[in-house]
């Protein structure tokens, strides 16, 4: 059936949409390609068999993350501590994202004293790349702060993570900072001050935009 012909049969573009992408994930599946068929379902909007199938492609971060949106904490830290058993030391955004996975798992389950020194761990090592670590892969490591606060109802590691975050991307990663406003603006809904504060910074942040448009 054409496009068309089903859009005339009453089907809406956002279920067309989704089906072509479960389709497609069957088929990389099929294929074997299992890190693309994850991907296609992650468009069709399954987190769940996104996650089992980044799990079983290697991508244990993506996993990882996607294993405990779902609910399946379990699963998050396998994934979470299968990365930090295999990973190398060049990818430090990723396995401070997976030791903040394995202290919001422990924040979930009550094992205060796990949460707690993973996090003393992981403010520390943030502290200490400040001033030497890759600007874009930092401000990943802040974000990932941020989103534990968010897990853990910890507001303020939530404006600390994305507060560093937008500072530590700066200009030269203005499409980053610009995401990761949006994204902070999402996570303090209900805090009008701080929303109205973040909605200013994303104007001017889009300016940059366009002030490099008019330059060109």
């Amino acid at each position: 059936m054409s496009i068309e012909k089903a859009l005339s049969c009453g089907l809406k573009r956002e279920d067309l949409a989704t089906d072509l992408w479960r389709r497609s994930a069957l088929l990389y599946k099929t294929a074997g390609a299992l890190h693309k068929s994850a991907e296609a379902w992650l468009m069709a909007g399954d987190k769940s068999a996104a996650a089992e199938l980044f799990f079983a492609a290697g991508d244990d971060p993506q996993a990882a993350e996607l294993f405990f949106e779902c609910g399946r904490l379990a699963e998050a830290v396998t994934s979470a501590g299968r990365y930090l058993e295999n990973s190398s030391t060049k990818d430090f955004s990723h396995k401070i994202a997976a030791r903040l996975i394995l202290a919001a798992a422990g924040s979930k389950s009550g094992d205060r004293a796990l949460t707690s020194s993973l996090l003393r761990e992981v403010r520390a090592e943030l502290v200490s790349l400040d001033n030497d670590a890759s600007q874009f892969q930092l401000g990943r490591a802040w974000e990932s702060l941020a989103r534990f606060g968010c897990r853990a109802k910890r507001p303020d590691l939530v404006r600390l993570g994305f507060g560093k975050a937008l500072l530590v991307y700066g200009l030269k990663f203005n499409l980053q900072r610009l995401r990761c406003a949006h994204d902070y603006l999402d996570a303090v809904t209900g805090d009008m001050v701080l929303e109205i504060e973040i909605e200013s910074r994303i104007v001017g942040f889009k300016q940059v935009f366009s002030t490099i448009d008019e330059t060109r």
